[in-house]
């Protein structure tokens, strides 16, 4: 059976079905704005970070390399290095660097990289919904820049509460690969092995041997800075706390293959109070390639040398009496975190590399 709508009933309906077209197309706008926003936007910030940590390596990578050597070849603006990184943190493996500036009189490097999609113009990353609500938005440039600088260490969270005299770092064969005898003594015999020790010209502290105060006490751990002054312990006896890192290097040293033991440790430069009230002025810090140790007799752990350390200790013709580590000078580039960058002090064989943006 038939029935017949009315006309009116028939242009409502006609008003609805227009009135929803419209709906729908504002809808699908905001659709593809939230779709421009989420997924165009997302792919937009994960290219970033791709390129941001390709910018990162290369520039802590050139940095590093620099300050190990800054006439290694590889330390230039035209390296290759920053490009072969930057590639390798992008996840299609392809990267742009446009500039690599390298400024060694300033100790900086400035990487820059930027994206390589193919199919879309240079520097630039295309886009799936935004060029539909606007073609300018078909591809939008994407890069980034990291910033690297190298030199001396500033501060330092020392691994061990030792620090040694200026004149005794400024008397070794430094950097020429010699192994040295590091003491940890005050006031000497000036005819004695490290003749620098005196008063006048070792800036020793009478009754102090080169001990730090420790903080917290039997931490085996000192926060230092380049030009401040640093409490020292009184007396040569062996500060407690630090027999977990002589049992890891002893370990490491013992090892085979053998794991090397780079350690930084403070230089002082001038001295001022006694006893238990004398200070140290730490003036820089000195990269040792550590080989041995001596700090008490008949001791396992507190008396360990290498064999090479040995005939060291025997060919200086040294005393039971005299304590202190066996090591060498060494160009070393750290990114330690315990350690800070800057501070003007002098370079003993150790560089920091950082990033400052």
């Amino acid at each position: 059976m038939w029935r017949l709508i009315p006309k009116s009933w028939r242009t409502m309906r006609s008003a609805q079905d227009g009135a929803s077209s419209i709906m729908v197309a504002v809808l699908m706008v905001a659709l593809l704005g939230f779709a421009a926003i989420s997924i165009d936007v997302g792919k937009l910030y994960w290219e970033k970070a791709q390129l941001q940590n390709g910018a990162d390596a290369g520039a802590l990578a050139l940095a590093s390399i620099c300050g190990a050597n800054e006439l290694d070849t590889k330390c230039s603006s035209v390296s290759t290095i920053p490009r072969q990184l930057a590639d390798a943190n992008a996840n299609d493996s392809s990267s742009l660097v446009p500039s690599v500036v390298l400024d060694t009189a300033n100790k900086k490097v400035t990487v820059k990289t930027a994206a390589a999609e193919t199919g879309s113009p240079t520097n630039t990353v295309s886009t799936w919904f935004a060029r539909i609500l606007d073609p300018t938005f078909s591809s939008v440039q994407v890069g980034a820049t990291a910033t690297a600088i190298w030199g001396p260490p500033g501060g330092l969270s020392t691994k061990f509460p030792l620090a040694f005299s200026q004149c005794e770092i400024d008397s070794s064969p430094t950097f020429d690969g010699s192994l040295q005898f590091l003491q940890s003594h005050g006031v000497g015999d000036t005819t004695a092995p490290g003749a620098c020790h005196s008063t006048s010209s070792g800036h020793e502290i009478p009754g102090g041997f080169g001990w730090l105060h420790q903080e917290p006490a039997g931490s085996c751990s000192v926060d230092t800075i380049i030009g401040g002054w640093e409490l020292t312990d009184t007396g040569n006896d062996f500060k407690t706390g630090c027999e977990k890192i002589l049992t890891k290097w002893k370990a490491d040293l013992s090892a085979t293959p053998q794991v090397p033991v780079i350690v930084l440790l403070p230089v002082f430069d001038d001295v001022k109070g006694t006893g238990t009230g004398g200070q140290f002025k730490i003036y820089a810090y000195a990269a040792i390639d550590i080989r041995g140790w001596h700090f008490k007799n008949n001791d396992e752990l507190l008396d360990f040398q290498l064999p090479e350390a040995k005939k060291v200790i025997a060919d200086g013709k040294y005393q039971n009496s005299d304590l202190g580590f066996v090591g060498k000078f060494i160009r070393y580039v750290f990114d330690d975190e315990d350690v800070e960058y800057g501070g003007g002090g002098k370079n003993y064989g150790a560089t920091i590399t950082q990033l400052i943006n």
